[in-house]
C-alpha cells in the first residue's frame, strides 16, 4: 500500500510539472533500421512475427487459468474512428484466438488538460498489460516504473521509434509506422507532381515526436529538393486551429499547396479549402470518411495509407505469444503507402479495405 501511495504522489509531480520536455525525448529517438542494426537478432524475430499478423488467426496453444487483464488507453474522443477501428480490431482478433481476458479502457480526453484520474486509476489497478496509445512525456514517465518494476507488461501503439534510455528495459513491444519513411514517400511525391514554381505553405506542430518525424523532416527535404517553403505556421494538433489558420492563408496570400504535418492538421485545412472553393491542395495522414472524399474531389492531392488494423492485430498477437512463452520482437513497424488523388475511386477504396480488414465498415 505505501508503495502504491508513493507511485501516485509520484504521478502528481509529473502533471504538476510545467517545464517542456518534448523536445529532449526526440533526441533520444532510434529508426528501425538504427534498432535492428543494433539488435540483429530482432530483424528475424520481427520478420517472423510480421507473418503471423497476415495470417489466418491461430487460437492460442496454452490453456490460461484465468482471464488476463488488458489496461487500454485512448486519447481523445473515443467515438473517433481511429479509436472505434482500433477497439473493433482488437476485439475481434482477440476472440478470434481464443484469448480469456478483461478488457479496461482508460481515457485520456484533451491533450492539455491535467486530469490525473486514468493513470491513477490504472496503477491501482495493476493489469497484466498497459497499451499506450500515444507516447507523450508523461506517458513516458509514467511508463518507466513499470518497465523497471515489470509488475505489468507494456505495449506502446503507434509509435515505432525505440528509445535509447529505454534500451535495457524495453516494453514488451512497440508496434507502429516508420514516419520517416512515409514523410520521405511523400516529399518524393509531391517534388515530381508539383510544378518547379510552385508556391508552398506548411502547417505544422510544435515540438515533440510528429514534429520531429514529419515536419523538420518533410522541411529538410524539401530544402534538398531545392523547394522553397514561403510560409511556416505552428498550430496544435487539432483540427479547428488548422482551420482557422487555413482560412487565414487562403485570405492573405494563397499559396499552390498546403503541408498538412498531422491527420487533425489536414481535416482542418481540407475543410477549409472546401468551404472556399479553392483549388488550393493538401496532404492527408490516415484517412478518415472526409479524407476519401477529400481525395476524389481533389482537395488531398494525396494522402498516406497506414494498415493500422494490422498493428492493431499485432497487439492481440503480441499479448498471445507472451502467454504461449515465445520469441517475439520488441520492435514491429507496420506497412504503410500512399494514395494519389488520380487513382480511380474503386481502386481507393480497394485500398482502404486492404488498410481496413477487418474495420473497414466504420469508414463508410
Amino acid at each position: 500500500m505505501k508503495h502504491r501511495y508513493s507511485f501516485i504522489i509520484w504521478i502528481v509531480c509529473i502533471f504538476a510539472s510545467t517545464v517542456t520536455h518534448s523536445a529532449g525525448m526526440t533526441l533520444d529517438l532510434m529508426d528501425s533500421q538504427t534498432f535492428y542494426k543494433l539488435m540483429p537478432r530482432q530483424g528475424p524475430l520481427a520478420e517472423q512475427f510480421s507473418a503471423i499478423v497476415h495470417a489466418p488467426p491461430n487460437p492460442i496453444r496454452i490453456t490460461q487459468k484465468r482471464p488476463v487483464q488488458v489496461a487500454l488507453v485512448l486519447f481523445g474522443d473515443v467515438e473517433s474512428i481511429d479509436n472505434k477501428a482500433l477497439l473493433n480490431t482488437f476485439r475481434r482478433r482477440m476472440r478470434e484466438i481464443n484469448i480469456d481476458y478483461r478488457l479496461d479502457i482508460y481515457v485520456d480526453a484533451s491533450p492539455y488538460s491535467m486530469d490525473m484520474t486514468p493513470y491513477v486509476t490504472l496503477v491501482k489497478a495493476q493489469p497484466d498489460y498497459i497499451v499506450m496509445t500515444k507516447l507523450g512525456f508523461v506517458q513516458r514517465r509514467f511508463l518507466e516504473r513499470f518497465l523497471r518494476s515489470g509488475s505489468s507488461k507494456v505495449i506502446v501503439y503507434d509509435f515505432a521509434s525505440p528509445l535509447t534510455h529505454w534500451l535495457n528495459h524495453p516494453p514488451l513491444m512497440y508496434l507502429g509506422f516508420d514516419q520517416k519513411k512515409v514523410t520521405t514517400m511523400l516529399a518524393d511525391f509531391l517534388h515530381r507532381q508539383l510544378p518547379v514554381d510552385a508556391r508552398i505553405a506548411a502547417v505544422v506542430l510544435p515540438s515533440g515526436y510528429l514534429s520531429h518525424t514529419r515536419c523538420d523532416f518533410f522541411l529538410d527535404k524539401m530544402m534538398a529538393y531545392h523547394r522553397r517553403i514561403d510560409d511556416i505556421y505552428m498550430v496544435p494538433n487539432e483540427t479547428n486551429s488548422a482551420f482557422n489558420t487555413a482560412q487565414q492563408i487562403l485570405e492573405d496570400n494563397p499559396p499552390d499547396f498546403i503541408f498538412s504535418c498531422s491527420h487533425a492538421i489536414s481535416e482542418g485545412v481540407s475543410a477549409a479549402l472546401v468551404k472556399s472553393g479553392s483549388r488550393v491542395q493538401t496532404n492527408g495522414w490516415g484517412v478518415s470518411s472526409q479524407g476519401v472524399r477529400s481525395l476524389i474531389k481533389r482537395h488531398i492531392a494525396v494522402s498516406a495509407l497506414f494498415t493500422k488494423d494490422d498493428a492493431s492485430i499485432a497487439i492481440a498477437e503480441a499479448i498471445k505469444l507472451d502467454l504461449e512463452g515465445r520469441n517475439m520482437p520488441n520492435l514491429y513497424v507496420a506497412n504503410a503507402t500512399l494514395m494519389p488523388s488520380n487513382l480511380h475511386p474503386d481502386v481507393l477504396r480497394f485500398m482502404m479495405q486492404h488498410a481496413y480488414t477487418y474495420s473497414v465498415s466504420l469508414w463508410r
